[in-house]
Order: structure tokens, then sequence, then C-alpha cells
């Protein structure tokens, strides 16, 4: 998959600790600003980066308006995040369990 521009991206680091070993290594994850959707039709949409876990993670999430994007791009992180953590391990941030993209964003 082709990956756009991380110009304009928020970027947070994730600590993944392997279990049993214990090695720790960083997930880097972006989500990019709110842009148009250039598909006739389109509202808008966020590009979503998951960097870290072997076969990186692309796609465009979209929204009615750069809001609903940006924060329904955050909630789609916190969802993806379990599925692409290796059994047994943790995924940190700040030392702490909470990730901080799931802030009660629903779409």
């Amino acid at each position: 998959m082709s990956t756009p521009s991380t110009a304009g991206s928020f970027v947070r680091t994730l600590q993944l600790t392997a279990a049993p070993s214990g090695q720790a290594r960083d997930i880097i994850v972006r989500v990019g600003l709110p842009e148009p959707d250039p598909t006739p039709g389109g509202d808008f949409r966020v590009f979503i980066e998951i960097h870290g876990f072997g076969e990186p993670y692309a796609r465009h999430f979209h929204g009615v308006d750069e809001l609903q994007a940006f924060l329904g791009g955050c909630w789609l992180v916190s969802r993806i995040l379990p599925a692409l953590t290796p059994l047994n391990s943790r995924l940190t941030w700040l030392d702490g369990d909470d990730l901080g993209f799931d802030q009660g964003a629903r779409t």
C-alpha cells in the first residue's frame, strides 16, 4: 500500500513489551490532519498509520466533517491496536495502559 506524506500528522510513540522476554520496542502511531476526501461526494478523511508490529497498518478513515474524521480515526486506532498486539504482550504509553486514543469518540 502506498503511504501518503506524514507531514501534518499527530504522532504518538507507544511501548510494546513482549512476553516472556520482557524486551520493549517502539510502536509509532500517526493520525493525519483531516483533509477533503477527493472522491466525488466524499466528505473528509484522515490517514492512519501504525508501524512497529511487522506489517505496517495504513488506511483512511472518513467522516462527514473534519472533527468526525479525526475523532473517528483516533477511535479506530484504539480498536486496531489490541488486534495487532501479540498475545501476552503489553502496550503502554507513558508507562500506563491508557493509550490516550479513545476519549469517548463514537462514530
